[in-house]
């Protein structure tokens, strides 16, 4: 894929505003994204926004690190679960504009959307406390332009810089509000209208099992201390990765990864048993029921306690 070099534009005013916005978040929040103090980011957004952003090995990394195992490293995500990034993302910076994405990634979004054909009803996180203005707006524009999405883009398509970022995070958003700005018009789903996990003891037990075969190795006897590096499955790692999604999203995302030497040949119940597993290490309380294999009743299932 060929990659145009995109220069950053922007009149001194809108520089100023943006600085301005910066400025406010800095002296609100402290010291922020890690950079030793708020006139240190103000400088180095500002010098960003005034010349060349070289956004394409951060924005790839960004990508890799924080977006692929949910939307996939083919940007195709997963069906049910994650919606795909490949030929979708041009069509919404289309429709809603730049600055939209930049809402998106920063102050997540939940609600049901339709994307070609597929139903999602899962809840994208807020990045704005995990990552800095320059690596979302180069993960924004690395979505923009990988898997042929570039050919999509507008010939007047100017590439997201962090100035945009660091203005549209003064704005401080819900996920309620930005899945407004992408649906406008559709109702609010009720905050009871999603249901518990519902798995029961034995359906856990099973899940144990199932973990110990599979999945110890990386993960550890405890989910968290794997020998070979598995990420935690409990803890603050599992519940900021997953406390808003739903267990379509778990499901759809385990069965397309794990095990890693043979992902999804696992049997369907089998992935259901180890989700079991997994809520009941994370304290969800186990009920009178199983969890089901089906993807329609697992989107209903809000993994948010």
């Amino acid at each position: 894929m060929q990659v145009r070099r995109f220069h950053a534009r922007g009149s001194g005013r809108s520089l100023a505003v943006a600085a301005l916005a910066l400025t406010a978040f800095a002296v609100s929040m402290g010291v922020p994204f890690g950079w030793e103090d708020g006139s240190r980011a103000l400088a180095q957004t500002a010098a960003v926004a005034a010349g060349d952003f070289q956004w394409q090995a951060l924005g790839a990394r960004t990508y890799d690190t924080y977006c692929s195992g949910c939307h996939q490293r083919s940007g195709r995500g997963i069906a049910g679960g994650f919606p795909p990034l490949a030929g979708h993302a041009p069509e919404v910076l289309a429709q809603k504009g730049g600055t939209f994405l930049a809402r998106l990634v920063l102050f997540g979004m939940t609600g049901p959307i339709e994307v070609e054909g597929t139903q999602y009803n899962g809840n994208m996180p807020s990045w704005a406390d995990s990552l800095k203005d320059d690596e979302i707006a180069a993960v924004i524009d690395h979505v923009l332009t990988a898997w042929d999405n570039e050919a999509h883009l507008p010939k007047d398509f100017k590439p997201i810089v962090p100035a945009d970022i660091a203005a549209a995070r003064a704005e401080n958003l819900t996920a309620e509000q930005v899945y407004a700005l992408r649906e406008p018009g559709a109702p609010r789903a009720s905050k009871s209208a999603a249901a518990a996990p519902s798995f029961t003891s034995d359906q856990a037990e099973r899940g144990h099992a199932a973990y110990a075969h599979n999945c110890l190795d990386c993960h550890g006897s405890n989910l968290d201390n794997g020998e070979f590096g598995g990420p935690p499955l409990k803890g603050l790692s599992f519940a900021r990765h997953w406390e808003a999604a739903n267990v379509a999203a778990l499901f759809g995302f385990m069965k397309a990864k794990m095990p890693p030497d043979r992902p999804g040949q696992l049997n369907d119940e089998t992935y259901t048993d180890l989700i079991a597993y997994i809520l009941s290490e994370n304290g969800y309380p186990p009920r009178d029921k199983e969890l089901p294999a089906d993807a329609g009743a697992q989107q209903a299932m809000s993994l948010k306690k």
